[in-house]
């Protein structure tokens, strides 16, 4: 007769101890069994491993038994389940209370046969006299009785009888022991008692489906919170990372002791089919591999945080694409039409601003008009010869592109120079191109767009019809225009062939040598120059400038997608030993005699300029030569190639993550250590400029730091970047990262790029601008999400274990100036993070409202309409994490 196991594991009964002495061993945790099969289902309770899945509707199963007998209810008219089987040759799988303490038969009515005969009290018990969980012969005497026994009624609702060694086993792999003795609940009132070996193995190892598992849960029906492993868990962080302790058809909320009479007994048949046991083998030599994928639950995919990430995901342009049948190069051609609402004098479209030197000419429009007549199907060659841009149109537009480059960092086409009606159509295009899709008005942005693929299409054509076009220098800006506009479209198909069109350009300009210093040249203009000659020297300076600027731009332009794509850079920051672009004041001259006198005003060293390559090495020369280089677009390039070396940094510290054989943690430590270092010198060297630097530099420089801090690529796969799996995979590594002063850094300077966004100037905050905001975002969200799962049902006067979210600690503006309580913050965690709103502070504890206060950033003071596509997938994004956070 078996009572309840004492706590002392020197009370176990001689054949507890055989049975856990037994031959089998799991190789995880060193208990042994006496059969394979409770070996194999034991590890099975390490792993997860669901292997049997259903072909009706997908659902996994530990055994090929629980899984036949499921399938085969789905052929049933009750919805699949199945009416319980009447026990033959007299046994039957529950008793009455009177018949079970007489160790009598008793039938499947209520009242029993026996008791209304007699007269007697026939009283069931609330949980169900619940077979043991091993095939129907156990737990019964020789005459075919069930023999049970009731437990001691100390408590309302007895727990499992385990004994002191196996309860520290299922605590310590599932739950904190304080947890498992004053919070589990049984779902059984009854035991059998003829197998005492059932009583020492845990739930999982005795064949339970994992819902029926529920005492390593603890169940706040109030919050929609529960705990495991001592960490506190919003909905849908439970039903997404934990799936294999929740199932849809079990409501969490009902009372543990409610879900006796919802299991069917005849689940629990052992019935021992289809055994692999070369898993017994695989196991002992190899150990346990913890799965990377768990399945989820039917029912939880719309409903869980995650999935609602997972989908804003798949709308944006981060995403993968997946091509059609109906993608295709002239799937915009319809954007070439203009209505005349649009293409009329009357509208406000035509720029009264001449940015060139001169104004498109018809005879340059109908170039391009004829360029788009042989490129475009015949299907809407009718419409578009109709309405197809006018010629003010298109001067306007490209008016607008030289007017906003003039304002960037990054300037690269030289206006000053640039004659409309002396270029090819397919250069005209694309410079049109640029300026419409940048525009506010919807139909202008298509019309840019349609004609970026005619150029595209026009390029490769161009190129194998002469050779020599490969290293001119209008040919390559055409093909980085094309890049650009695709690469920052907001769409998925434009953005995956700009991104694997970059190649051919990088390629053929490193086959130019236009990498190299050698092919760069000093060109020096003298006072006594004739006005031929100082016209040709300028000439020939520009062109070269332009290389060099081009060549800048690509680097940037690789450094920005591989950033917002998350992959390596196409090429490296040690191939560019060119030097640093001139002073800006040279670049924006608008004839050769200003470019002479500026160039003779300022006193211009004739030595050796710095290239990127001199300026990693020493980053003081930008300080040194700030008079001779252009030093907000040098400091950008050097910002980037920052950016890359934490790439590296990351990339070594994921292949040396756990005990690798090749890598030192040490070296990764200390590289760490370096590149921090790093920042912060380029932070002191950046106060040494004459002028200060823009707020698109100081943004740059504040997401690098914050991507030292974290890893971008964890915290996209656990906002649902790929799926769900992926995000409980990397859900472990984001709750390590929020117990170290990493999160806390991380976050600081994401409240820094913020800031740094805000001054960006109206309509500035596109591409790779926009990204970086976004970044932050994600940032907050995944810092916010994590631990609000970890600390949020910490008694309120309890000392904190992380940053709090509580009161009585003073706020931290991530946003404003760094302050000692910034410091106490990051080193120590005390303080109340919060952000500037426009209601006010935003706290971290509330991720919905962070993402609403960073939506309103990145649209300004646009409309809806008026948002660059790129700037409205991510603010749609930001939008869908918010809303995982709120359905948390």
């Amino acid at each position: 007769m078996f009572h309840e196991t004492s706590s002392h594991p020197s009370t176990s009964s001689p054949h507890q101890r055989s049975v856990r002495e037994g031959y089998y061993q799991c190789s995880s945790c060193r208990k042994s069994y006496a059969r394979a099969d409770h070996l194999i289902r034991h590890v099975r309770s390490h792993t997860r491993e669901k292997p049997y899945v259903c072909q009706v509707c997908n659902k996994g199963f530990a055994r090929p038994d629980l899984m036949k007998r499921h399938a085969a209810g789905h052929g049933s008219p009750h919805g699949g389940k199945r009416k319980r089987p009447q026990p033959s040759n007299g046994r039957v799988s529950q008793a009455c209370g009177t018949c079970a303490k007489s160790k009598l038969k008793c039938d499947e009515e209520k009242p029993c046969k026996r008791c209304r005969e007699r007269g007697l009290p026939c009283d069931w018990p609330s949980g169900g006299n619940e077979p043991s969980p091993e095939s129907p012969t156990e737990g019964l005497i020789s005459d075919g009785q069930p023999r049970y026994e009731p437990l001691e009624p100390t408590q309302p609702q007895a727990s499992y009888a385990l004994s002191a060694e196996d309860s520290s086993e299922v605590s310590g792999f599932l739950h904190s022991p304080h947890d498992c003795t004053q919070n589990n609940e049984t779902l059984h009132d009854y035991i059998p008692h003829s197998r005492p070996d059932i009583v020492s193995q845990d739930p999982v190892s005795l064949g339970y489906d994992d819902a029926t598992a529920s005492p390593v849960m603890n169940q706040e029906s109030s919050s929609g919170i529960f705990s495991i492993d001592g960490a506190f868990f919003p909905d849908f962080i439970r039903d997404s990372l934990i799936p294999s302790l929740t199932r849809s058809d079990i409501d969490p909320f009902i009372a543990p002791q409610e879900y006796a009479n919802t299991i069917d007994p005849n689940s629990f048949n052992f019935d021992f089919t289809d055994m692999d046991f070369g898993l017994i083998d695989f196991f002992n030599t190899q150990g346990v591999q913890y799965p990377q994928h768990t399945d989820v639950p039917d029912g939880l995919e719309t409903d869980s945080g995650i999935a609602l990430g997972a989908e804003a995901y798949q709308r944006s342009s981060l995403s993968a694409w997946k091509p059609g049948h109906s993608d295709h190069a002239f799937v915009d051609e319809e954007g070439l039409s203009v209505p005349k609402s649009i293409d009329s004098p009357e509208t406000s479209l035509h720029s009264k601003r001449q940015v060139l030197s001169e104004r498109l000419s018809p005879g340059s429009r109908d170039l391009i008009f004829g360029l788009v007549l042989q490129t475009s199907t015949t299907g809407n060659l009718t419409r578009i010869m109709k309405s197809f841009p006018s010629t003010e149109l298109l001067d306007s537009l490209m008016q607008h592109y030289f007017e906003f480059q003039s304002h960037q960092i990054d300037s690269w086409i030289h206006g000053p120079t640039f004659q409309p009606n002396e270029q090819d159509p397919d250069m005209l295009a694309a410079v049109a191109a640029a300026g419409a899709v940048r525009s506010s008005i919807p139909t202008l942005r298509k019309l840019g767009y349609a004609l970026m693929e005619i150029a595209r299409l026009r390029m490769s054509d161009k190129y194998e019809r002469d050779n020599s076009t490969t290293r001119d220098l209008r040919a390559s800006q055409t093909f980085a225009l094309v890049i650009d506009i695709g690469m920052w479209s907001g769409d998925r198909r434009r953005t995956e062939i700009a991104e694997s069109f970059q190649q051919p350009l990088v390629t053929m300009l490193r086959r130019g040598l236009r990498f190299r210093r050698s092919i760069y040249h000093s060109i020096v203009p003298n006072p006594e120059d004739t006005e031929a000659v100082l016209d040709k020297k300028w000439r020939d300076w520009v062109e070269q400038e332009s290389f060099k600027r081009l060549v800048h731009h690509l680097y940037l332009h690789d450094s920005q997608s591989a950033m917002m794509l998350n992959v390596n850079p196409l090429f490296s920051y040690a191939e560019m030993e060119l030097p640093f672009p001139s002073l800006r004041s040279l670049w924006e001259a608008k004839s050769a005699t200003e470019w002479r006198d500026t160039y003779l005003a300022s006193g211009l060293a004739t030595e050796r300029l710095p290239s990127l390559v001199d300026a990693l090495h020493d980053m003081s020369q930008l300080a040194t030569f700030q008079a001779c280089i252009d030093l907000q677009l040098s400091a950008f390039a050097l910002l980037h190639g920052l950016s890359a070396l934490i790439n590296e940094y990351h990339r070594l510290k994921f292949i040396s993550k756990g005990n690798s054989k090749h890598w030192n943690a040490l070296v990764i430590n200390s590289r760490h250590q370096e590149l921090t270092q790093t920042l912060q010198h380029f932070r002191m060297v950046y106060h040494e400029f004459a002028s200060v630097p823009g707020p698109e530099v100081l943004l740059v420089h504040e997401m690098i730091s914050m991507f030292l801090h974290m890893s971008l690529e964890e915290l996209q796969l656990f906002a649902g970047k790929e799926d769900k799996r992926e995000a409980r995979r990397v859900y472990h590594s984001a709750l390590d990262w929020i117990n170290s002063t990493d999160s806390r850094r991380a976050i600081w300077h994401a409240g820094q790029v913020i800031r740094a966004a805000k001054a960006v100037s109206l309509g500035c905050l596109t591409g790779s601008l926009a990204v970086g905001v976004y970044y932050a975002s994600l940032a907050f969200w995944s810092y916010s999400m994590v631990f609000k799962a970890k600390d949020s049902k910490m008694p309120v006067g309890s000392p904190p274990s992380g940053a709090p979210f509580t009161g009585r600690w003073p706020r931290v503006f991530l946003d404003g100036e760094e302050t000692t309580d910034v410091q106490k913050f990051i080193s120590l965690g005390c303080g109340c993070p919060v952000l500037n709103g426009p209601q006010g502070p935003a706290t971290l504890d509330n991720p919905g409202q962070i993402m609403d206060v960073l939506q309103n950033v990145l649209r300004g003071e646009s409309s809806h309409e008026a948002l660059p596509p790129l700037v409205q997938t991510l603010c749609n994004l930001m939008g869908g994490l918010g809303n995982a956070a709120r359905s948390a």
